[in-house]
């Protein structure tokens, strides 16, 4: 399978970013890949199918959806299909902290975060459809998004970042009004807490919060604490720094990083609190553990 890489696609590594329409005509098909970075995806018109993790799903004209790093995907279009699609490609660096900002609205954060991981394991999960209506306005942003990437004219740069945060406010708004009732699929309590936890892995570096994982799988926060603990023998913050820390176990070994960015692949702003977090959970130093195990 093909990783696309940044440096392939995006502008430059000062500017990340990559944004064009993109036709798929009658029997087309794109064969499964992954990328670095984010991929955008707005079906302008026509329809096809999109196998997201090897699970297949129908697309239609004015489905929205996001597609993280590193995520195996493909496109076919039948024989009597064609597929219009706005493509926006970007490194999450971009816009980081708008990104930070925009998860605490609750429509973005199961846009942007759930329905993608929710994707991985249900078929026929409903992604995000906007209205006619909706479909214009948001071609509009994206067009204007396209045309500054196009031209490149003075500015063009801030121009983008802020175009791109305004569709996703406005993508966010049209969640809340279309699907404000978005949930982890499962059939079981254990099931449930079982889903929570892969996406505490996933979302290592995401400030996730009790009362954010609590309604996802539609439980109080004090019930979703104690279920949490029942099931997985530890506390909901217990079991995060544990993922972190071994995460951070892995980069430290396999990879020459910083230590201050290992700390924020991981999750932890302060690197302080990183250092004192390992120390806790390892009995050494990320250095000391980094140069034992080379």
């Amino acid at each position: 399978m093909v990783n696309h890489t940044n440096d392939r696609f995006l502008e430059s590594d000062a500017f990340p970013f990559y944004a064009a329409p993109y036709e798929l005509i009658a029997g087309r098909y794109v064969a499964p890949h992954s990328h670095e970075f984010v991929e955008f995806v707005y079906i302008v018109e026509g329809s096809g199918m999109h196998t997201y993790k090897g699970i297949e799903h129908k697309l239609h004209t004015g489905d929205a959806f996001v597609i993280e790093p590193g995520t195996e995907h493909a496109y076919r279009v039948g024989e009597s299909e064609q597929l219009l699609v706005y493509n926006v490609l970007f490194h999450p660096s971009l816009i980081f902290h708008e990104l930070e900002r925009l998860q605490e609205d609750s429509s973005f954060f199961d846009f942007y975060y759930v329905v993608p991981f929710m994707r991985q394991s249900v078929k026929d999960q409903p992604s995000l459809w906007l209205s006619p209506v909706e479909q214009s306005e948001l071609k509009l942003l994206l067009d204007e998004i396209v045309r500054e990437f196009t031209v490149k004219d003075h500015g063009y740069r801030s121009m983008i970042r802020s175009k791109l945060v305004e569709c996703f406010v406005f993508l966010s708004r049209c969640n809340r009004k279309n699907n404000d009732s978005v949930r982890l699929a499962s059939t079981s309590e254990k099931q449930a807490i079982e889903q929570i936890a892969r996406f505490i892995e996933r979302h290592l570096d995401k400030q996730l919060k009790l009362a954010e994982v609590s309604r996802l799988c539609g439980m109080s926060v004090s019930t979703f604490k104690a279920k949490f603990k029942a099931n997985t023998g530890r506390t909901f913050l217990e079991y995060r720094n544990d993922m972190r820390i071994m995460a951070a176990k892995r980069l430290l070994v396999q990879t020459e990083l910083k230590m201050i960015d290992i700390a924020q692949e991981v999750g932890f702003e302060d690197i302080s609190l990183f250092n004192r977090t390992f120390r806790q959970w390892t009995g050494m130093s990320p250095r000391q553990y980094r140069k034992d195990h080379l």
